[in-house]
């Protein structure tokens, strides 16, 4: 009798996790970032691998990287480079994206925007990614515990009825905040693409003709009131649509040639 073959065993969820240690080198920081992705073991199927300038990152986050089995890579390897860490995350990725499968998952933990262009490729191989950073992280935490605290209650006499009355007024504060940050959001509204080019060429008219970074075009966008709507396309997506404009792996941006301006 012929032995049955054993069926192959299904492959798994893969997660890989980049973190950049040069915008988060503090231990306190490391730790708190750690505990919010929930790794568990690591192993084949989730690997954390963290980049950075280990001569200039201290020797606590080093160790605490290592205690959670993150695989440490340095980023500067030679003399007078102060950092690669953007690079090799960028190569990184996406030699792991070249070898990944539908429903894998792929986190980068850095503030740079121009890794958002990650996310669109991950998209067209069905992988889910996430951009995350200690700043965003600890700004949702405060929003949070500003919405769901509780007011203050007054105790005791007349005597201490304006402090119990400043209290609550400063508990009520935060939620104020946290509904006109909702409300924005709800009215918020992309630029249309001659008003992107028309905010390109004056940064780069102030900046002497070098290239505008993502970040200093995202800000000055806001400056005049423009928000991208939820499940609006990013930005740095809308600007590779627009044909007068070169746009960088980096996010750094550029005039191709003189145009009108519209989308592609």
């Amino acid at each position: 009798m012929k032995a049955r073959e054993p069926q192959e065993a299904s492959p798994s969820t893969r997660r890989a996790v980049f973190f950049d240690v040069e915008n988060s080198s503090r231990a306190e920081h490391v730790s708190r970032m750690l505990q919010h992705l929930e790794l568990g073991e690591l192993g084949r199927e989730t690997q954390l691998v963290a980049v950075g300038n280990w001569r200039v990152v201290g020797l606590d986050t080093a160790r605490l990287l290592s205690r959670h089995g993150a695989r440490l890579v340095h980023s500067a390897p030679a003399f007078g480079v102060k950092d690669w860490s953007d690079l090799r995350i960028a190569v990184a990725a996406g030699i792991w994206l070249g070898d990944s499968r539908p429903g894998d998952v792929l986190e980068i933990i850095t503030d740079d925007q121009a890794f958002d262009a990650v996310g669109d490729v991950a998209a067209s191989r069905g992988v889910s990614f996430r951009r995350l950073s200690y700043r965003s992280l600890v700004e949702a935490k405060q929003t949070r515990h500003a919405v769901g605290a509780p007011r203050a209650r007054p105790r005791g006499g007349r005597r201490r009825g304006r402090a119990s009355a400043a209290r609550a007024a400063a508990s009520v504060a935060p939620s104020s905040g946290a509904s006109a940050r909702a409300s924005e959001l709800s009215d918020a509204h992309a630029a249309p693409p001659d008003e992107l080019l028309a905010v390109v060429h004056e940064l780069l008219a102030g900046s002497g003709g070098r290239a505008v970074s993502l970040d200093a075009l995202s800000n000055a966008l806001k400056s005049r009131g423009f928000r991208r709507p939820p499940g609006s396309p990013r930005l740095i997506t809308r600007l590779r649509r627009i044909k007068d404009l070169a746009v960088s792996a980096t996010g750094a941006i550029r005039l191709v040639e003189q145009g009108r301006g519209s989308e592609k």
